[in-house]
């Protein structure tokens, strides 16, 4: 079958006033709702990220150790981003064994209550499945803010800069005397280089940036409001971080 082109040029990234934006309409797209998107992740590419592999179809052109990128748009961040923090969850991802694929996740509760083996660092079921504890982000990313939430999710070795930006966004006190939101406050997230005798790897730093301003208060207080709607496939992180986690535990443990 003859492979259909319409243009032989490179692909057309403007509209260039084609499209009838007064009498178009989304009929047919009504089932779309905030539960049958996905929600991307903010991933910091580590060396063996799949993103830098150019035989790997997630391969992103441009990309470097050390980058957050989008994990949908394929967007590149650079070593450094700004955000807004809308929600956090404290979860357990649960691996078969040696992370060979995921299972489910639970919340702390349940991921007690199915623990069998309960060593630092290391939890396991009866089936001998792992328990992976997460500190999970719901963001804004700056810059960003129309294209919605995002998920940024520490494990491992970043578990201790989660704690401590817990503290950060909890107790920042306001020039009026009274305790910020934590989603009045804009973060800036850059990646710092790790290494031991055994390997290297990438780990988040924050800091304070600034409060948010009158836009991004109105985008904030709308996606917070749909927080209850948006489902994380926490599947995403598999082969994002599969390898690189076990090296992170490696090491930290």
């Amino acid at each position: 079958m003859a492979k259909f082109n319409t243009n032989n040029k490179k692909p057309n990234a403007k509209s260039n006033g084609l499209f009838d934006a007064v009498n178009d309409t989304m009929e047919g797209f009504e089932e779309i709702s905030q539960a049958t998107m996905a929600i991307p992740f903010i991933r910091i590419l580590q060396k063996l990220s799949p993103q830098l592999n150019k035989q790997e179809p997630g391969f992103i052109e441009g990309a470097e150790e050390g980058h957050f990128v989008n994990t949908i748009t394929k967007q590149i961040l650079g070593s450094s981003f700004k955000c807004i923090v809308l929600k956090f969850e404290h979860v357990y991802i649960e691996w078969l064994p040696k992370r060979e694929g995921f299972v489910s996740y639970h919340s702390v509760e349940n991921a007690e209550r199915i623990a069998a083996v309960k060593t630092f660092g290391k939890w396991e079921t009866e089936d001998g499945n792992l328990l992976q504890e997460n500190y999970v982000y719901l963001i804004l990313v700056e810059g960003y803010e129309t294209e919605g939430v995002a998920v940024f999710s520490l494990s491992s070795t970043m578990i201790k800069m989660a704690r401590e930006w817990n503290r950060l966004m909890t107790s920042h006190m306001m020039d009026n005397g009274k305790r910020a939101m934590p989603y009045y406050l804009v973060w800036e997230l850059q990646t710092e280089y790790k290494s031991s005798d055994k390997w290297s790897w990438y780990i988040p730093t924050v800091k304070f940036s600034r409060y948010i301003g009158p836009e991004q208060y109105k985008i904030t207080q709308k996606e917070r409001k749909m927080l209850p709607s948006r489902q994380i496939d926490y599947a995403q992180l598999e082969s994002a971080t599969a390898k690189n986690d076990e090296l992170e535990t490696d090491e930290a443990f």
